[in-house]
């Protein structure tokens, strides 16, 4: 079905473009929302009419599992628009700022059915359970795991973080509503209501995913360090740049998926002239860029005098011959 609306919507696997991957986001969003919705309503009709908590409280839950959907579409679109004067690095961040509501959504959610379910292990009701209950969980438990797939596929595709959200969430709906038909089963079978104990498990499953949420894309937001192989890999680029023999200082932000900026000093000579260091310097900052996806600004530390026979007359106008002595001292 993904493969279909993506020939039909977006009708191209060119993920890169930010375009294209905006609408595949989107795209998965609008499926997350509509599933959603008739999970909600399909459990809420028989919780209420079963009279059981942990029905309702799974109901809830994919209710607020739509609300993140639609936070998915919005951030989503958000974090699309192009930068602007008051956002020169763009409105890439809008999309763990999305993230970051949703797993707000999933622990207040969480609490809440904490909260029933304790309330009901003391004050129990009488479950009224039907075939069409099992039937109607089963089917639930299929479109999660739907859900879990195409979001998977979608995150290798676009490498949105609201994808892998969506997909933990899912696999842990998938786990909430098996629970809740085993309930049913024993409660059927063996005439025992473990009704409010399954509603506590659920519970703890939905807060333990909506705090590992909240937790991940908060540091992001917080500006948590790059990792440092990533570092390592531009380090490594930047080393290879004629002339440079060392980089100190490097500073790299996060402003949302393939969204990296930064800074670094290079030690290059003295007594090279300026047209063609910064030459080298532009070359090396375009193949980061090409390679990682990193748009560096690159500071020119002169920090040692290069030899005569050192220098290539080919890649640079003049060297600079008659510096017998010179110092220099980064004030950075």
């Amino acid at each position: 079905m993904l493969n279909f609306l993506i020939d039909k919507f977006i009708k191209s696997r060119n993920f890169n473009d930010v375009k294209n991957r905006e609408k595949l986001v989107v795209l998965t969003g609008v499926m997350g929302l509509s599933i959603n919705l008739l999970i909600f309503l399909l459990k809420i009709i028989i919780g209420f009419m079963s009279n059981s908590v942990a029905i309702i409280s799974d109901a809830i839950n994919n209710l607020s599992d739509s609300m993140s959907s639609l936070v998915t579409i919005v951030g989503t679109k958000i974090a699309a628009k192009p930068a602007d004067k008051e956002h020169p690095y763009g409105h890439g961040r809008t999309e763990y700022i999305a993230s970051l509501i949703v797993g707000i959504f999933i622990i207040l959610v969480g609490f809440e059915l904490l909260k029933t379910s304790i309330k009901n292990i003391f004050n129990p009701k009488v479950l009224e359970i039907s075939i069409y209950m099992a039937v109607i969980l089963v089917i639930s438990i299929l479109l999660k795991l739907y859900m879990y797939f195409y979001n998977v596929k979608a995150y290798k595709m676009s490498g949105s973080t609201l994808n892998k959200m969506v997909s933990v969430d899912s696999m842990n709906d998938v786990l909430a509503t098996s629970l809740v038909l085993i309930s049913v089963i024993v409660g059927k079978n063996f005439n025992i209501n473990i009704d409010p104990y399954v509603g506590i498990v659920i519970s703890i499953v939905v807060l333990k995913s909506g705090i590992e949420i909240f937790l991940e894309i908060g540091n992001k937001l917080m500006g948590k360090e790059i990792p440092q192989e990533t570092i390592e890999a531009m380090t490594e680029i930047i080393l290879e740049g004629k002339y440079i023999k060392g980089v100190h200082q490097i500073e790299i932000h996060e402003y949302g998926r393939r969204k990296l900026y930064g800074s670094c000093h290079v030690e290059v000579p003295a007594n090279i002239d300026t047209y063609t260091m910064h030459k080298i310097l532009h070359q090396v900052e375009m193949k980061v860029y090409k390679e990682m996806e990193i748009t560096l600004s690159i500071h020119a530390d002169p920090n040692y005098l290069l030899e005569k026979d050192e220098f290539n007359k080919v890649d640079a106008k003049y060297l600079i011959e008659d510096v017998d002595s010179w110092h220099y001292e980064d004030e950075d």
